[in-house]
């Protein structure tokens, strides 16, 4: 979940027309309460420097830096998007240097590059996961990456209006919500994680059409990684073992200490997935069960903040409608927070290069393009 300032930086982003590029090292951001006043953002030793009394008074990004960082952003995904076009090899024979390009292609998908090998005399085009929709690429990564920032799904349908003149409903954004995050998901949980010997679980309510359901989380507490997930209508010792099951087929490791609070269904579901017959690859270790509440440099602090974000975000959208679409966010939400989100403890990184999934930051562009290529889409 975006904090204050980051959330009010892209929701008046989102409505057009507010920032001025004056070089590439200075901008103009109009201000939010008043229309006719502008802020000088500045890059200088190595961060942005703003001049409004927020910045000036608390030393701390405010608003109009977020809104400039996001606007780069945006920026360089739409470069990626048109770099990602030259980036095609034959399908055919895998060559790259035999390729020539053989005008567009037009079809109920859009418009994509169609391209001719003179290795193997055969045609092929240029697709990169974003077949059978209208609006493609550009808009399907912004409205992705948005709603899962903190934006609701109004908000998005009036950024995709005013920045790419797109006129979509909302049910049509939360369709392509519904159907990326399939696809990436498809690709991502099968990707293990090089976790640290300290995980922390913990569960928390929320809303699903009016009714209380339980999101079960496993965290990892050096990476940060958003190891599991699991939604379920009890606090059940089945449910705790669904959730550990997860986290043993997304990691390469068990855990040595698993922290949690004192509900009764964690110590059976640990003693059934982690004992000494489970341990696998540290057979001769039982995995130590630490239950909270707990203070000191032990304790569950880091998974209840991230339950605090979770919380916040669903606050923004109001409610879930279903328990699919609960199991959509949360898994949306999991990709953005492991990929996507850089995180301040980590220095910058994401959960993902800390634990050894990812090399470097990747966008939902690159992870689209990823999944489709190993699913075969």
């Amino acid at each position: 979940m975006a904090n204050k300032r980051e959330a009010k930086a892209i929701q008046f982003l989102a409505k057009g027309n507010s920032i001025k590029l004056i070089s590439r090292s200075q901008f103009l951001v109009r201000s939010q309460s008043n229309p006719q006043k502008w802020y000088e953002v500045t890059w200088q030793r190595d961060h942005w420097r703003c001049e409004c009394e927020d910045y000036l008074k608390r030393n701390v990004r405010c608003k109009h830096v977020y809104a400039i960082q996001y606007f780069l952003a945006i920026r360089d995904i739409t470069k990626g998007m048109q770099d990602s076009q030259n980036e095609f090899t034959c399908k055919i024979c895998g060559s790259d240097k035999f390729l020539v390009k053989y005008g567009p292609r037009h079809n109920q998908s859009g418009t994509v590059q169609k391209f001719y090998c003179k290795q193997c005399n055969k045609f092929s085009t240029n697709r990169r996961g974003y077949e059978r929709m209208k609006n493609q690429t550009m808009t399907v990564v912004c409205a992705l990456d948005l709603f899962f920032r903190g934006i609701s799904l109004r908000e998005v349908q009036q950024h995709l209006q005013s920045t790419f003149g797109i006129d979509v409903s909302y049910v049509t954004i939360y369709n392509w919500i519904k159907k990326y995050v399939e696809l990436v998901n498809s690709y991502t949980k099968d990707l293990k994680a090089k976790t640290s010997d300290r995980w922390h679980a913990d569960e928390t309510l929320i809303k699903v059409r009016g009714r209380q359901m339980v999101l079960w989380c496993l965290l990892d507490s050096e990476t940060r990684q958003l190891i599991a997930q699991h939604i379920s209508q009890n606090r059940s010792k089945e449910d705790a073992t669904i959730l550990f099951k997860k986290g043993k087929k997304s990691s390469k490791t068990s855990p040595r200490q698993l922290i949690t609070d004192g509900l009764a269904s964690y110590n059976d579901a640990i003693q059934t997935e982690f004992g000494a017959k489970n341990q696998a690859p540290r057979s001769n270790r039982r995995t130590l069960h630490i239950v909270g509440p707990l203070v000191g440099k032990i304790n569950n602090n880091k998974i209840e903040r991230f339950n605090g974000s979770i919380k916040g975000r669903l606050r923004s959208m109001g409610h879930l409608n279903t328990v699919e679409g609960a199991k959509t966010f949360g898994e949306g939400y999991q990709i953005h927070y492991n990929f996507i989100r850089e995180h301040q403890a980590l220095n910058g990184r994401t959960p993902a290069e800390m634990a050894k999934i990812s090399d470097e930051k990747v966008n939902w562009r690159q992870l689209i393009e990823k999944a489709s290529r190993t699913k075969g889409v």
